[in-house]
C-alpha cells in the first residue's frame, strides 16, 4: 500500500525522486545525495533510494547534518544555501565550507527582510501613448518597399 505524505506546515517540501512531500532536512538530504551521485558519475539515483544501498547510509548521514544544522538556522536560508553556485564542489553537509556559507545567506535574508518592499504606483488614467501610425518613418518606408507598394 502506497500512501503519499499529505502536505503539512513540516513538510512542505518534495522529494525530487518521488514527488511526496517531506521535511526540509530529508528535501536538502536527497539534493547532496543526487550531487554525490553525480560527482561519483553513478547516473540518477533510483526511486526511493533511501531505502536501497549504498544510498540508505549516505541519505541518513546528510539527513542527520541537516536536521543539527536547522537547529541553529532557518529552513530558507539552508535551502538557498545548498542551492547556490557557493554549493558547487561540496557535496557533504559535513563539509568544513558549509558554515560560513550558510552564514552568508543568512545574513543576506536578514538583510533582504530588512530592506522596505517597494510598492510600485500605478495611475488611474494613464496617458495614452502616441501612436506613429501612418507617419513617415524609416521603418514604414522600408516596409513600403518590401511589399512592392510605392512611396509617396
Amino acid at each position: 500500500m502506497n500512501k503519499k505524505r499529505k502536505r503539512t506546515e513540516k513538510s512542505k517540501y518534495k522529494h525530487e525522486s518521488t514527488g511526496d512531500h517531506c521535511t526540509c532536512a530529508a528535501y536538502v538530504a536527497e539534493i547532496m545525495c543526487k550531487k554525490n551521485a553525480e560527482n561519483k558519475n553513478v547516473g540518477s539515483l533510483p526511486y526511493k533510494f533511501w531505502n536501497k544501498k549504498p544510498w540508505d547510509w549516505t541519505f541518513k548521514k546528510q539527513l542527520w547534518a541537516a536536521q543539527k544544522i536547522l537547529k541553529d538556522y532557518d529552513e530558507a536560508v539552508l535551502v538557498r544555501a545548498v542551492n547556490s553556485p557557493d554549493f558547487n564542489g561540496i557535496f557533504s553537509l559535513n563539509h568544513p565550507k558549509v558554515v560560513g556559507i550558510l552564514r552568508k545567506y543568512e545574513l543576506l535574508l536578514v538583510e533582504e527582510n530588512s530592506k522596505p518592499k517597494q510598492e510600485i504606483e500605478t495611475k488611474k488614467n494613464p496617458k495614452v501613448r502616441n501612436k506613429s501610425y501612418g507617419k513617415k518613418n524609416l521603418f514604414n518606408k522600408l516596409r513600403k518597399l518590401e511589399n512592392g507598394e510605392e512611396e509617396e
